[in-house]
């Protein structure tokens, strides 16, 4: 390996592991092997192979792009985050993890920032929801079709590990120091017309569309509480910007000192993501291009957070 990028590397790496945590100890444990073959490494005297260096990155987070240096050209890197497993539910708890892993790793820190730009309801503030979030996993069975469908949100029987997910996810959110939402005008629309369709099809039935329109009030109500302290909790702020014009995915951008990844949504839960500094560079602005034209109505906007709410409680 050269040793521009085996210095580029070891940086990296470095940043990446736990303060105060040695990094050849780090290794040996990610890698399996022994210390003295690691410190072999670290000195440029035995080259890192193409598979140490992807467990590397998986395990770490570290974005090859960067540490080849890819990133000076047009060509960058994407994890689509293909799940490995034939089975849907073991599909979505490996899409969940995904996102545990990336929220846990920033949440404690005083400089983590996430933005997200959405044209759907952000999962992340309705997965502490019951029948919200057994309606958006059955949804996902139902588009892989390896298992039937329950024809009931109550007689559906979620595995403990998901329901655990789902909570862990919500609450690893509320901890992130700052966060800021950015929402399509109609953001409430493709939920409420997704709950139809399943219906018609009478796949959930009329108790099921009863409580599902009881919780999405019980989201409105959380959201108002939310903009109008403009916190999660004490200093965790939350922010919501209401969209003046709409766009076509939802992107997301998180950082933290020596950190960051944007996120692009795909395949209905999923996201591809690049840690590449020119994409994660490009994301932000985009990002916050589209704040620009926002109107904020978290703590003030007081008129339009009203106008916001009524017009979704009606629908």
């Amino acid at each position: 390996m050269k040793n521009g990028i085996l210095n580029e590397l070891i940086t990296v790496m470095k940043e990446r592991v736990p303060k105060g945590q040695n990094l050849a100890s780090n290794l040996a444990d990610i890698l399996c092997m022994g210390k003295e073959a690691v410190y072999r490494r670290l000195r440029g005297e035995v080259s890192f192979s193409i598979e140490e260096v992807a467990i590397i990155s998986h395990k770490l987070g570290i974005s090859i792009d960067q540490v080849v240096g890819d990133h000076h050209s047009n060509k960058v890197t994407f994890d689509l985050n293909l799940h490995h497993s034939s089975n849907a539910i073991d599909s979505y708890y490996e899409i969940l993890n995904r996102y545990l892993q990336i929220f846990d790793f920033v949440k404690e820190d005083n400089s983590t920032e996430i933005y997200t730009a959405s044209n759907l309801l952000p999962f992340t503030l309705y997965s502490s929801f019951e029948n919200l979030s057994k309606f958006r996993l059955s949804r996902w069975i139902y588009q892989h079709g390896q298992i039937k469908t329950p024809h009931s949100l109550e007689d559906m029987r979620v595995e403990k590990k998901i329901v655990q997910a789902h909570k862990k996810l919500s609450e690893s959110v509320k901890q992130c120091p700052k966060t800021f939402f950015i929402w399509d005008t109609s953001i409430f629309y493709s939920f409420v017309n997704e709950i139809k369709y399943f219906a018609s099809l009478h796949m959930i039935t009329p108790n099921d569309v009863e409580n599902l329109k009881e919780e999405l009030y019980q989201l409105l109500t959380y959201i108002e509480t939310l903009s109008s302290k403009g916190e999660f909790s004490e200093g965790r702020k939350v922010y919501f910007y209401l969209s003046n014009i709409n766009f076509e995915a939802t992107y997301s951008y998180i950082e933290k000192l020596n950190y960051q990844i944007s996120l692009l949504r795909i395949y209905s839960i999923n996201s591809m993501d690049s840690q590449s500094p020119h994409i994660c560079q490009m994301q932000r602005d985009w990002i916050l291009s589209l704040k620009r034209h926002s109107t904020l109505i978290s703590e003030s906007g007081e008129a339009q957070r009203i106008i916001f709410l009524t017009k979704y409680k009606k629908v």
